[in-house]
């Protein structure tokens, strides 16, 4: 391989390892595992400043430590708290960027129905995730389920808000845990990344055989 061909590679890598598809959440404290809160759990209100990075914009949420188990680090998130709350943080984003959502589903094990979680972005109509219940849950095995969306940023800053629906005293909500939003590469980003991969791939197959031989 030569001198300009191996520059060639590790630029491409670079590229690749630093570009959108490798980069950290844009979502402060995605799993919860910042933020004040004691015992097996505690109540967070409209208003509250517990969860780091979070917002609870209406009703409560219950902030989980040990009440069950977690799907990412040791904390979590029952969207319904004493009253159905409502959950949001805004992120910087790029107009006309892509990004996608991710996050881990479950619902409250003290409820065995099934349970929706209500996402929206920058208040328009929220999308509904379901979680089917009981089947296959406890608080020690809760069934987390990955779920994922995308979506198109409208400007440089995107608010992203989960909530729940069902009456109010329904106060076994959706459990939240391990949110992440990332932007979606380019094509042109991709085809960059899948030939500097290629050229290091090839790089490494040559110097097999070239051990070989010598061998």
């Amino acid at each position: 391989m030569t001198m300009r061909k191996m520059k060639t590679t590790f630029a491409l890598l670079a590229l690749a390892t630093t570009s959108p598809a490798f980069a950290a959440s844009l979502i402060t404290n995605g799993s919860f595992e910042l933020g004040t809160t004691s015992g097996a759990f505690s109540t967070a209100v409209a208003g509250s400043t517990d969860i780091t990075g979070w917002t609870v914009d209406s009703g409560s949420v219950d902030y989980i430590s040990s009440y069950w188990a977690a799907s990412d680090g040791a904390r979590s998130i029952d969207i319904a708290g004493s009253a159905i709350g409502a959950l949001s943080q805004s992120f910087a984003t790029t107009a006309g960027q892509s990004y996608v959502v991710s996050f881990d589903l479950s619902s409250n094990p003290d409820l065995s129905a099934p349970r929706d979680l209500l996402v929206s972005i920058d208040g328009g109509a929220p999308i509904v995730f379901t979680h089917p219940g009981s089947t296959g849950k406890d608080a020690a095995g809760m069934n987390w389920t990955a779920q994922s969306f995308s979506f198109l940023a409208g400007g440089p800053s995107t608010t992203i808000t989960f909530t729940t629906n069902g009456t109010a005293q329904n106060v076994f909500g959706p459990a939240l845990d391990n949110v992440s939003a990332v932007a979606v590469p380019e094509p042109a980003a991709w085809a960059m990344m899948l030939a500097g991969f290629g050229l290091v791939g090839g790089a490494m197959r040559r110097r097999e055989r070239s051990r070989t031989v010598l061998a």
